[in-house]
């Protein structure tokens, strides 16, 4: 008996004794082979811009994780703030932020510190949008309300960025029906905060039942080639609270007809308001058709710079339960304005993080640069004085890390 537990004892300590070496032979590989890291020791950057922090391993998969190890802006340490390779970074505030970059790949390890160096920002940047880059606004009652004998569409466009820097954030400027957009952009990087909203987008006036402001679908683009301009590939959408309801329309398509030359008017008599109720044609792929009527005080619907007959428009459409307030007339409406994620929304303010793409995925941008801004809204209005269809109009946009940092009003509010 003593000799079997004497047996079993010694074979007990002989596995520990293998297990102890097998781990000291894995920890002495590891020291011995740990994965080369390529990682330069420092950067230097100035706040809004977007620093690219590239590294290599030696591995044939190896796997990344990017920790803040110093924030001298809230303290916050060691909070992973990405997982490939490489880094994109920004910051808002200036001082000296560190990084572990850790790498894995089966039994080997390896980590490598990096100090971005931020820099205050080299001007005092505009916390609102600068520059419009693309103006289109669908037919409707005010789709030539800046336009005059002669104006291209680059004349249409400044006039436009005039109208909404006059105050900042500026008057609506009012995009026309279903598909008619605009493109602005600001003269740095929106930064993208994790767990807080980013900027905010102006537009009409909610409780406005004569002329209701339609939402508009929201596009950000983040200029990753940096060549000033937005370009197709870098838009993404916002997803916003009616991105994911039954009611709405992923590829709703309306086409606008030009009232040909010499076309009879139809009016009621000498007192009708409107100098023609079968103005504008419009058909859409919901098998619905219908004429917008034209106002007596009105300039033409359609936009006099487009020199097609017809035009095209193409996109998302949401369900605001647009409906008269009185089931007998048609001069003031009731509307459901969405939540979130839109222009003219009941909360204005808009987080990147709800960027998709166009498959419904989630995006990480390190910021934004442009905006685009669709009216996502086609209902007919019938025979209405104070309105042909239901119009977004917009106002501009407002950086919100930016107002709090140059200790400006969130909201500026017209008396």
């Amino acid at each position: 008996m003593k000799k079997n537990v004497s047996h079993l004892l010694l074979l007990a300590f002989a596995f520990l004794c293998i297990g102890c070496s097998n781990d000291n032979d894995k920890a002495e590989a590891e020291v011995a082979n740990p994965i080369a890291i390529t990682l330069q020791d420092k950067y230097e950057v100035a706040a809004f811009n977007v620093l690219d922090i590239t590294a290599s391993a030696k591995g044939s998969a190896p796997t990344y994780e990017w920790v803040m190890t110093k924030n001298p802006v809230n303290q916050k340490t060691d909070s992973i703030v990405g997982n490939t390779k490489d880094l994109r970074f920004i910051a808002i505030y200036a001082g000296a932020y560190e990084f572990t970059l850790n790498v894995k790949e089966a039994d080997k390890k390896a980590s490598k510190k990096t100090i971005v160096n931020v820099t205050n920002e080299v001007k005092n940047y505009n916390p609102y949008i600068t520059a419009i880059y693309d103006f289109n606004p669908a037919p409707g009652m005010f789709a030539n309300d800046l336009y005059t004998t002669g104006f291209t569409k680059a004349d249409v466009m400044k006039i436009a960025l005039g109208r909404i820097n006059e105050t900042s954030v500026g008057y609506p400027i009012d995009l026309g029906g279903f598909g008619g957009s605009i493109t602005v952009g600001f003269d740095h990087t929106v930064v993208n905060v994790p767990g807080q909203k980013d900027f905010r987008v102006y537009g009409g006036v909610l409780t406005d039942k004569g002329n209701p402001p339609a939402p508009g679908l929201i596009y950000i683009a983040y200029d990753k080639n940096k060549n000033g301009k937005p370009d197709e590939d870098e838009w993404f959408e916002i997803a916003g609270s009616s991105h994911a309801k039954e009611t709405t329309i992923k590829n709703f398509k309306i086409t606008y007809h030009r009232p040909a030359a010499g076309k009879p008017v139809v009016v009621s008599g000498p007192n009708d308001p409107f100098s023609d109720r079968e103005h504008l044609f419009c058909e859409n792929n919901q098998n619905e058709s219908y004429y917008l009527p034209r106002a007596k005080t009105k300039k033409e619907y359609y936009p006099s710079w487009i020199a097609e007959g017809t035009t095209v428009f193409e996109g998302i459409r949401l369900n605001v339960d647009f409906k008269p307030v009185r089931p007998t007339q048609t001069t003031l409406w009731n509307f459901t304005a969405p939540e979130w994620g839109y222009v003219n929304a009941i909360n204005p303010d808009i987080d990147i993080d709800w960027a998709v793409d166009k498959k419904g995925n989630k995006v990480n941008l390190p910021g934004i640069d442009f905006i685009k801004v669709v009216n996502c809204v086609s209902e007919p209005m019938g025979l209405c004085i104070q309105q042909s269809s239901m119009a977004t109009k917009f106002s501009g946009a407002g950086d919100l890390h930016l107002l709090k940092k140059y200790n400006l009003k969130r909201v500026k509010e017209k008396e």
